[in-house]
Protein backbone atom coordinates (compact mmCIF):
# COMPACT_ATOMS: atom_id res chain seq x y z
CA UNK A 1 0.00 0.00 0.00
CA UNK A 2 3.39 1.87 0.25
CA UNK A 3 3.86 2.17 -3.83
CA UNK A 4 1.11 5.83 -4.46
CA UNK A 5 3.07 7.49 -1.61
CA UNK A 6 6.12 6.08 -1.47
CA UNK A 7 7.71 10.28 -1.92
CA UNK A 8 5.23 11.42 0.00
CA UNK A 9 5.52 10.68 3.56
CA UNK A 10 7.82 9.89 6.25
CA UNK A 11 8.96 6.24 7.73
CA UNK A 12 6.45 6.40 10.74
CA UNK A 13 3.42 6.89 8.67
CA UNK A 14 4.68 4.56 6.13
CA UNK A 15 4.90 2.00 8.66
CA UNK A 16 1.03 2.51 9.49
CA UNK A 17 0.09 2.59 6.19
CA UNK A 18 1.91 -0.69 5.91
CA UNK A 19 0.03 -2.19 9.14
CA UNK A 20 -3.56 -0.84 7.31
CA UNK A 21 -2.62 -1.82 4.17
CA UNK A 22 -1.92 -5.64 5.29
CA UNK A 23 -5.02 -5.71 7.63
CA UNK A 24 -7.22 -3.78 4.78
CA UNK A 25 -6.00 -5.88 2.31
CA UNK A 26 -6.90 -9.73 4.33
CA UNK A 27 -10.38 -8.50 5.38
CA UNK A 28 -10.71 -7.64 1.18
CA UNK A 29 -9.34 -11.31 0.64
CA UNK A 30 -11.75 -12.73 2.98
CA UNK A 31 -14.80 -11.10 0.65
CA UNK A 32 -14.60 -14.34 -1.55
CA UNK A 33 -15.64 -16.66 1.31
CA UNK A 34 -18.87 -14.99 2.07
CA UNK A 35 -22.50 -15.36 0.79
CA UNK A 36 -22.32 -12.36 -1.08
CA UNK A 37 -19.53 -13.51 -2.91
CA UNK A 38 -21.15 -16.50 -3.47
CA UNK A 39 -24.62 -15.24 -4.56
CA UNK A 40 -22.95 -12.65 -7.71
CA UNK A 41 -20.74 -15.58 -8.76
CA UNK A 42 -17.73 -13.70 -7.24
CA UNK A 43 -14.36 -15.03 -9.03
CA UNK A 44 -10.90 -13.67 -7.73
CA UNK A 45 -8.69 -16.53 -7.99
CA UNK A 46 -5.31 -14.66 -7.93
CA UNK A 47 -6.86 -11.92 -5.06
CA UNK A 48 -6.27 -9.36 -7.72
CA UNK A 49 -9.14 -7.52 -6.63
CA UNK A 50 -8.71 -7.66 -2.81
CA UNK A 51 -4.63 -6.46 -3.19
CA UNK A 52 -4.51 -3.92 -6.07
CA UNK A 53 -8.11 -2.96 -5.99
CA UNK A 54 -8.75 -2.28 -2.56
CA UNK A 55 -4.94 -1.92 -1.65
CA UNK A 56 -4.36 0.51 -4.29
CA UNK A 57 -7.59 2.57 -3.80
CA UNK A 58 -7.21 3.02 -0.09
CA UNK A 59 -3.39 3.53 -0.42
CA UNK A 60 -4.21 6.47 -3.06
CA UNK A 61 -6.73 8.25 -0.95
CA UNK A 62 -4.56 7.98 2.15
CA UNK A 63 -1.50 9.63 0.29
CA UNK A 64 -4.27 12.68 -0.25
CA UNK A 65 -4.94 12.47 3.06
CA UNK A 66 -0.84 12.07 4.35
CA UNK A 67 1.15 13.11 2.03
CA UNK A 68 3.99 16.22 3.81
CA UNK A 69 5.12 18.59 1.60
CA UNK A 70 8.62 18.60 3.76
CA UNK A 71 8.90 14.90 2.71
CA UNK A 72 8.24 16.08 -0.82
CA UNK A 73 10.97 18.09 -1.46
CA UNK A 74 13.66 15.92 -0.52
CA UNK A 75 13.60 14.44 -3.82
CA UNK A 76 13.63 18.04 -5.13
CA UNK A 77 9.18 17.84 -5.95
CA UNK A 78 7.49 20.98 -4.79
CA UNK A 79 3.83 19.65 -3.71
CA UNK A 80 1.36 21.28 -1.44
CA UNK A 81 1.27 18.10 1.21
CA UNK A 82 -1.99 16.19 2.44
CA UNK A 83 -4.89 17.16 4.32
CA UNK A 84 -3.69 16.03 7.98
CA UNK A 85 -0.20 17.28 8.27
CA UNK A 86 -0.12 20.59 5.64
CA UNK A 87 -3.92 21.05 5.91
CA UNK A 88 -4.48 20.83 1.81
CA UNK A 89 -8.01 19.76 0.96
CA UNK A 90 -7.58 20.13 -2.42
CA UNK A 91 -4.92 17.09 -3.19
CA UNK A 92 -7.66 14.51 -1.29
CA UNK A 93 -9.80 15.83 -4.30
CA UNK A 94 -7.09 15.27 -6.68
CA UNK A 95 -6.49 11.84 -5.44
CA UNK A 96 -10.42 10.72 -5.30
CA UNK A 97 -10.44 11.76 -9.35
CA UNK A 98 -6.86 9.61 -10.12
CA UNK A 99 -8.98 6.68 -8.22
CA UNK A 100 -11.90 7.41 -10.29
CA UNK A 101 -10.17 7.33 -13.87
CA UNK A 102 -7.94 4.50 -12.53
CA UNK A 103 -11.10 2.50 -12.00
CA UNK A 104 -12.75 3.03 -15.11
CA UNK A 105 -9.40 2.69 -17.39
CA UNK A 106 -8.88 -0.37 -15.85
CA UNK A 107 -12.49 -1.74 -15.88
CA UNK A 108 -13.29 -0.72 -20.06
CA UNK A 109 -9.14 -2.06 -20.35
CA UNK A 110 -10.22 -5.85 -19.28
CA UNK A 111 -13.15 -5.81 -20.64
CA UNK A 112 -11.52 -5.07 -23.91
CA UNK A 113 -8.95 -7.69 -23.18
CA UNK A 114 -11.50 -10.37 -21.95
CA UNK A 115 -13.59 -10.09 -24.66
CA UNK A 116 -10.46 -9.80 -27.49
CA UNK A 117 -9.02 -13.02 -25.53
CA UNK A 118 -13.05 -14.54 -26.06
CA UNK A 119 -12.83 -14.22 -29.77
CA UNK A 120 -9.56 -16.26 -30.18
CA UNK A 121 -10.17 -19.70 -30.50
CA UNK A 122 -8.40 -22.02 -28.13
CA UNK A 123 -8.22 -19.62 -25.30
CA UNK A 124 -9.92 -19.06 -22.40
CA UNK A 125 -10.70 -16.62 -19.63
CA UNK A 126 -11.58 -19.05 -16.70
CA UNK A 127 -9.54 -21.89 -15.56
CA UNK A 128 -11.35 -25.32 -15.38
CA UNK A 129 -13.63 -25.88 -12.12
CA UNK A 130 -10.85 -28.53 -10.46
CA UNK A 131 -7.92 -26.76 -11.44
CA UNK A 132 -9.43 -23.57 -9.36
CA UNK A 133 -10.46 -26.24 -6.87
CA UNK A 134 -7.10 -27.10 -6.69
CA UNK A 135 -5.45 -23.69 -6.84
CA UNK A 136 -4.11 -22.14 -9.82
CA UNK A 137 -0.41 -21.62 -8.05
CA UNK A 138 -0.37 -25.40 -7.55
CA UNK A 139 -1.37 -26.48 -11.09
CA UNK A 140 0.47 -24.28 -12.63
CA UNK A 141 3.59 -23.50 -10.69
CA UNK A 142 3.87 -26.23 -8.33
CA UNK A 143 3.72 -23.69 -5.36
CA UNK A 144 1.18 -22.32 -3.06
CA UNK A 145 1.77 -18.40 -1.40
CA UNK A 146 0.21 -19.79 1.62
CA UNK A 147 0.98 -22.80 3.11
CA UNK A 148 -1.90 -23.25 5.58
CA UNK A 149 -5.24 -21.99 4.48
CA UNK A 150 -7.78 -20.83 7.44
CA UNK A 151 -10.13 -23.33 8.27
CA UNK A 152 -13.24 -21.80 7.11
CA UNK A 153 -11.35 -21.13 3.44
CA UNK A 154 -11.36 -24.49 2.41
CA UNK A 155 -14.63 -24.58 0.69
CA UNK A 156 -13.81 -22.10 -2.31
CA UNK A 157 -14.86 -23.06 -5.13
CA UNK A 158 -16.97 -20.45 -7.14
CA UNK A 159 -18.02 -22.86 -9.90
CA UNK A 160 -20.14 -24.99 -7.68
CA UNK A 161 -23.63 -25.28 -7.77
CA UNK A 162 -23.59 -24.20 -11.53
CA UNK A 163 -22.82 -20.42 -11.02
CA UNK A 164 -20.95 -20.11 -13.74
CA UNK A 165 -20.77 -22.44 -16.72
CA UNK A 166 -17.47 -22.59 -19.04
Amino acid sequence: MITPAAGFIDMPTAFCFGIFGALLCRQAVRIKFTDFARRWRWVDNGDTFATHCVGGVAATICTGLFAQKEVAAYGGVEVDGGVFFDGNVRQLWVQVVEVLVGITWSFFGTLFIIALIDCIPGFEVLAPNDEISAGLDMVQTEETLCDMPNPDEEDYSPMANGNIEL
